[in-house]
C-alpha cells in the first residue's frame, strides 16, 4: 500500500486524526501512522485496512467463536 493509497483510506474511513487512525489499526504509535502517510504500509497493514473498509470483526476460530457463545450461556 502506498502513501497515496494509505491517506484515500484514511480520507475514505473519516479518519481526521492520526490517533484516530492508529486506534482504528490497533497501533500505539502515532509517529507509525505518519511514517505510513509519507511513505506507505506493509502489507498486513492494507489488509487490516481492507477489513476495516469492509466491516470485518478480528479473525478467530470457530472453535473459539462456538465456546466463547457456550460459556456466556452458562454464565446466564
Amino acid at each position: 500500500m502506498n502513501a497515496d493509497e494509505f491517506q484515500h483510506w484514511c480520507q475514505r474511513m473519516g479518519f481526521k486524526s492520526t490517533a484516530a487512525t492508529a486506534e482504528a489499526l490497533g497501533i500505539g504509535s502515532r509517529n507509525t501512522i505518519a511514517k505510513f502517510r509519507k511513505q506507505g504500509a506493509p502489507r498486513y497493514i492494507a489488509l487490516a485496512c481492507a477489513a476495516l473498509v469492509n466491516n470485518l470483526p478480528p479473525y478467530a476460530t470457530p472453535d473459539a467463536d462456538a465456546a466463547a457463545k457456550e460459556s456466556s450461556q452458562h454464565a446466564a
